[in-house]
């Protein structure tokens, strides 16, 4: 885990090297109502005025990186 805070932004990164989100899966998973990334992560965030990015390669693990503007 990294935690920047730089001009006025905090940026944190999480990075790991597991089996990866297969792709679709956190589209799929929204469709089927289970909103736990989307409102979670995304949706507070949103509500903040921050973004969120998901990188996620099957068999290489994922990055999520939370940036929001103080």
């Amino acid at each position: 885990m990294l935690a920047e805070f730089l001009d006025g932004t905090v940026t944190v990164t999480v990075r790991d090297e597991g089996p990866g989100i297969p792709e679709g899966r956190l589209e799929q998973a929204a469709a089927d109502g289970r909103m736990g990334v989307a409102r979670s992560i995304r949706g507070r965030m949103a509500e903040l005025g921050g973004q969120v990015s998901i990188v996620s390669v099957p068999g290489q693990g994922t990055e999520v990186e939370i940036t929001l503007t103080a």
